[in-house]
């Protein structure tokens, strides 16, 4: 996939410099990452694992290897645990900004640096994590496409060991433009699972678990928690948006452009269908197990907008499927859409 550069306003040749009035790209390279100023630039360690894994990351984190100064951006501990928002107490639901900013602050993230989103698959946790920054105004993020295990592949520099701390808290102040209408709460999406999805009110659901669990015939990864599909949902699998890690290629990678956009023509029906939609703007909510893989797909639409300036008008349903099935007045589906 080629990027684009990052541009600066007088800047008349091609580099990766950062300032309040640059314009970073969604996704970066190893390459391109060694080639940003280090002074304006925090690379964060946002893996996460499935509650059924057996991997810890921040076990992975502490040890090693890691990024060089890359400091820990826990997508769980940073979450909005207040019940009255989370009455289910669910995991890495989007923070109050209060508590975004209490974090970046603590992790001595300044509002004009460069941070650069990881995770230890490649392409897994960081667009949650770029999501949740861009949700809130921070504009000069990025994520690094194939992650730690590709940035290792390409033979750059890594610590291990004890991580340094953060020598001084930032002065971190919220930007002003925070993205409510990002976030589609149950009652929402409840309400609108009653209208099929021929009617042109309705905000089209697509659910990024793999088949099987949205069909009914595999079991969730949580004990106990029912499979199935919410009313007039379609299924998007996220694999279908990466280049999947093999045993050559040891990271998963976002897709060409063209790919992904041939990804949600296929979902939603067709071309013609796709260019509708984005013309009309109509709601696209996006979800998956627990909000975290849904990302993955609001970024391939990130990137659809990044490269040609028009995109889907796309939400998350937070809560996810863990939050719809643990309710027991959820209508649940089985079988096919």
């Amino acid at each position: 996939m080629r990027f684009p550069a990052i541009t600066k306003i007088g800047l008349t040749r091609r580099g990766l410099h950062t300032s309040s009035i640059a314009r970073v790209p969604l996704l970066i390279t190893p390459k391109e990452y060694q080639d940003l100023p280090k002074r304006t630039t925090l690379p964060l360690d946002v893996s996460w694992h499935m509650p059924n894994s057996t991997r810890s990351a921040v076990a992975e984190y502490l040890s090693g290897p890691r990024i060089p100064n890359a400091k820990r951006f826990d997508l769980d501990e940073v979450a909005e645990l207040d019940l009255d928002k989370n009455p289910l107490s669910l995991t890495h639901m989007l923070p109050k900004p209060k508590r975004f900013v209490e974090e970046c602050r603590k992790l001595g993230i300044r509002n004009d640096d460069h941070v650069v989103l990881y995770d230890t698959i490649g392409i897994f946790s960081s667009p949650r994590a770029l999501y949740t920054f861009k949700a809130f105004g921070h504009e000069n993020v990025s994520v690094l496409d194939g992650g730690l295990p590709r940035y290792i592949e390409e033979g750059y520099e890594v610590e291990t060991g004890d991580v340094k701390p953060t020598l001084k808290e930032s002065q971190y102040k919220l930007p002003q433009n925070w993205k409510e209408d990002w976030v589609r709460s149950y009652e929402q999406i409840v309400s609108n699972s009653e209208k099929p999805t021929t009617d042109p009110t309705s905000e089209i659901v697509l659910d990024h678990r793999p088949l099987p669990r949205f069909t009914g015939e595999a079991p969730e990864p949580r004990p106990g928690l029912s499979s199935g599909h919410i009313p007039n949902s379609l299924p998007l699998p996220f694999p279908q948006y990466l280049n999947a890690a093999n045993d050559k290629i040891p990271y998963s990678s976002y897709k060409s452009i063209e790919e992904l956009k041939q990804v949600f023509e296929k979902a939603l029906g067709g071309e013609e269908n796709l260019k509708q939609y984005i013309e009309e703007q109509r709601g696209i909510v996006l979800s998956c197990g627990s909000g975290m893989t849904a990302a993955i797909g609001w970024l391939a639409n990130e990137l659809l907008r990044e490269h040609s300036g028009k995109a889907l008008k796309t939400a998350l349903y937070d809560e996810s499927w863990t939050g719809y099935a643990l309710r027991k007045e959820s209508k649940i589906v089985k079988g096919n859409a």
